[in-house]
């Protein structure tokens, strides 16, 4: 699984950590239990789409995890993954990244920037 990090106020996102997936239950604590350390407002989970937009056969696990994170009492938001794996080995390769190194986490920050950007900018933080 990929993990990104990023600022609602800014945009800025980064690549996180890759962590193997070990079942719904197990990420699930693993994700509320980085979201919390990072003070996360929510956690934005890749929704496998196809071309035309629907689900794919493999969002029955998304919306697991979602509904696991939920019950932690994890803010959940879901974004497509269409092709954001495409995109992070684009620029893993731009980065010079060995070509055979996952990018789970690039595409994680990949799905967390569109999902930031289709948000309405949040207005800045009062000094």
């Amino acid at each position: 699984m990929g993990l990104a990090i990023g600022d609602d106020t800014t945009g800025v996102t980064s690549p996180l950590e890759i962590v193997p997936y070990a079942g719904v239950d197990r990420a699930a604590q693993q994700i509320a239990s980085l979201a919390s350390k990072v003070g996360a407002a929510r956690v934005v989970l890749g929704l496998p789409t196809l071309e035309d937009g629907s689900r794919g056969p493999a969002s029955r696990r998304t919306d697991r995890l979602a509904e696991a994170l939920e019950a932690l009492g994890v803010e959940v938001a879901l974004q497509s993954e269409f092709l954001s794996t495409n995109e992070a080995r684009r620029r893993a390769r731009a980065a010079g990244r060995p070509p055979r190194q996952p990018v789970d986490d690039i595409a994680a920050q990949v799905l967390l920037e569109e999902h930031l950007a289709s948000r309405p900018a949040a207005p800045p933080a009062e000094s």
